[in-house]
């Protein structure tokens, strides 16, 4: 009797656990669209605006805002994932716990070229997006995962675990380095909606946009 009871309390525990599995990887599906957004002619420097605007409505602080090479870059964001609730970076209920138990952070860059995929460095792209040239936008969001090297578990008991050391890399890098791990597909799709709707407001009231400035 208490065999069965015990077996079905694992069977329980296995499906609960798949359950979930399946719960947070259903939710974090890569999207088709990698933040891309259109520019329409005449309106670069409201989008330059606008990804300011936007990065800094996420949180993140900008670190380079190059209007002339069309790119707009940020500093590296921590987050803690489910221990700050008020972070808006996460998209699945994955990316919150994966942003708890590990110590990630993440480096947004937004893109602009010639939408008919000329090359962008040939001169300003505010005199381009004056003699009418099309203009693309492209979010980039680059996740980070802090490690520490050479870490030496110590299986009898975890307290013992000790760290080796590289004299050489410690003087260059340190005990922690941090490592790219992946693109946030998700965020990106996700900043540039986020430009997209302002800048479509932004063009359905011209009037306040003026005496804003």
């Amino acid at each position: 009797m208490q065999g069965t009871i015990q077996a079905t309390r694992l069977i329980g525990h296995v499906g609960i656990a798949m359950l979930v599995l399946a719960w947070l990887g259903g939710c974090s599906s890569p999207p088709e669209n990698l933040g891309r957004f259109a520019v329409s002619a005449g309106s670069y420097d409201s989008a330059i605006d606008a990804s300011r605007a936007v990065l800094a409505d996420y949180g993140f602080e900008l670190d380079r805002v190059d209007a002339a090479g069309g790119v707009v870059t940020t500093q590296d964001k921590r987050t803690a994932g489910l221990a700050t609730p008020w972070d808006g970076e996460q998209s699945t209920a994955r990316q919150e716990w994966e942003d708890f138990i590990n110590r990630q952070s993440r480096q947004v860059r937004v893109v602009f070229e010639p939408a008919d995929g000329g090359d962008a460095t040939r001169g300003d792209l505010r005199d381009a997006d004056a003699s009418g040239v099309g203009i693309e936008g492209r979010v980039e969001v680059v996740l980070y995962r802090y490690n520490r090297a050479h870490r030496r578990l110590q299986t009898e008991a975890v307290y013992l675990s000790s760290y080796s050391g590289d004299p050489l890399m410690q003087r260059r890098h340190g005990t922690r380095y941090e490592v790219a791990r992946e693109r946030d597909g998700l965020l990106e799709r996700r900043i540039a909606s986020s430009i997209e709707r302002w800048l479509a407001e932004q063009a359905e009231s011209p009037v306040e946009q003026a005496s804003a400035r």
